[in-house]
């Protein structure tokens, strides 16, 4: 599963630039980072050529274990199949601040695990249940993210992940 391409979006993590792409499989509690695409620029988020960037601030992130994965959909019917936009950047501190660009619509839902064995998927035990850290936007319930649980309003306000312990 290719997790680089050349022409992936950019994200900045204070002073450093970092670029990637990320494909993510859906399953029943897919680690999908959902980022919604945004109707119209408010006061935080900026405008680009490529879209709107709203900034991703993740919670419970294991410091500087492998990467966090993170893919923005923008319909339910693109929901864990096809993202906006999704990228990986080198899990920093236990908290984490990302600046994800590139998005349209008014409305996106994020997914997002933690591979701390960097082999780009998302480990799981024998009974499919993750044994990396995940998480989504919006609230995802026992039954992991879902387009009606997970989307968030692309407004300009921060938007709150929290992974899993």
């Amino acid at each position: 599963m290719p997790l680089h391409t050349p022409n992936a979006p950019a994200v900045r993590i204070g002073g450093l630039l970092l670029c990637g792409t990320l494909i993510l499989a859906s399953g029943p509690i897919a680690a999908q980072a959902l980022v919604a695409p945004a109707a119209a620029p408010a006061a935080s988020a900026s405008n680009t050529p490529d879209g709107y960037c709203a900034k991703v601030e993740i919670d419970n992130v294991r410091p500087g274990q492998g990467q966090v994965m993170i893919a923005a959909y923008g319909s339910a019917e693109t929901f864990g199949k096809r993202p906006l936009k999704s990228i990986r950047v080198p899990a920093g501190e236990a908290r984490m601040s990302v600046q994800l660009c590139g998005l349209s619509g008014s409305e996106v839902a994020l997914m997002l695990f933690q591979d701390l064995d960097s082999d780009g998927k998302m480990g799981r035990n024998l009974m499919g249940m993750p044994t990396e850290p995940w998480g989504s936007s919006g609230n995802p319930g026992m039954f992991g993210p879902q387009w009606d649980t997970g989307k968030v309003a692309l407004d300009g306000r921060p938007i709150a992940v929290k992974m899993s312990m």
